[in-house]
């Protein structure tokens, strides 16, 4: 159960013990500076991947999160010893932690979660009505090729299974070029699957100067979509305003320093749902198409 202070402050640790035991809900920001519900833009709770062989728990929060931080919202994040992160109990706990900060008077709550962390968010968004946003980078839960040839699929199948039961939430996909964990294939099949569901969201396949599993934890990714992160968060994109990350297209990140241009890439596409539109804006030619039409080229 989750405690909190009269000023929804977190000053140290909590325990989620009706979920997972010894999974914690901590502040991803000094305790001192979390605004608290009445005042922040909203709560958003990052979720670490999972290894076998170390404590992601131990990793440090991606820097796009703090941008989220600096923009308003009261940042957390979940925190759970390998040796009791399954996804049924992560994906428990997370669903407790955001329904008990939604109690708490957050006018929105948002999961986001890298590799394992992006699946129990999924999860979470499938229990109930509390979150408003999911933010997935590079989700995965099966391990690679190598390590788990024979499970190593259901990183697709599975994944496609979780966002076919999310209830309400926007969702926010990122697929990175040279991730291992990845089969490949996944951004055009998310995106059908959502827009089938009429969920508004965003799919970014490939993006480019963006590569490896672990491509969304430093400054390039803040740089290039943390603006549009916090503005797809809060429900702020309109389908006319589409601008994330766009090839050629300078994202502008208020207090991160000057623009970036990102360098040419093989053609990646996002997409964007409002209510049950289906479409995708493609990165080269900057065009809105039909998502058949494009899903039947590739």
């Amino acid at each position: 159960m989750l405690l909190f202070t009269a000023a929804v402050a977190v000053a140290a640790p909590l325990s989620l013990g009706t979920a997972a035991a010894q999974t914690t809900l901590v502040p991803a920001q000094d305790a001192a500076s979390l605004l608290g519900s009445q005042q922040a833009q909203g709560a958003v709770i990052w979720s670490h991947g999972r290894s076998l062989l170390k404590e992601c728990s131990l990793a440090p929060t991606p820097e796009y999160i703090g941008v989220f931080r600096a923009a308003g919202w009261d940042t957390f994040r979940l925190n759970r010893p390998r040796i009791t992160d399954t996804l049924p109990a992560s994906g428990a706990a997370l669903a407790e932690a955001a329904e008990t900060l939604k109690q708490r008077g957050y006018r929105r709550v948002v999961l986001a979660g890298q590799s394992f962390g992006a699946f129990i968010s999924l999860i979470a968004a499938g229990r109930g009505d509390a979150v408003d946003a999911v933010i997935g980078t590079a989700p995965a839960a099966y391990g690679s090729a190598e390590s788990n040839p024979g499970g190593f699929l259901q990183n697709a199948s599975g994944l496609y299974d979780l966002l076919g039961a999310v209830r309400r939430a926007r969702v926010a996909l990122f697929f990175f070029d040279g991730d291992i964990f990845d089969p490949g294939g996944r951004g055009p099949v998310a995106d059908r699957i959502l827009a089938a569901h009429g969920l508004s969201h965003l799919v970014i396949d490939k993006p480019a100067g963006l590569s490896t599993h672990w491509a969304a934890a430093g400054t390039g990714f803040a740089t290039q979509y943390a603006s549009c992160l916090v503005a797809f968060a809060a429900g702020r994109l309109a389908a006319g305003a589409f601008e994330c990350g766009a090839q050629g297209a300078p994202a502008q990140i208020a207090g991160m320093g000057a623009a970036t241009t990102p360098s040419p890439a093989p053609t990646p596409f996002t997409s964007f749902s409002q209510g049950n539109s289906a479409s995708v804006i493609d990165l080269e030619s900057g065009r809105r198409e039909d998502v058949n039409r494009v899903l039947r080229r590739r």
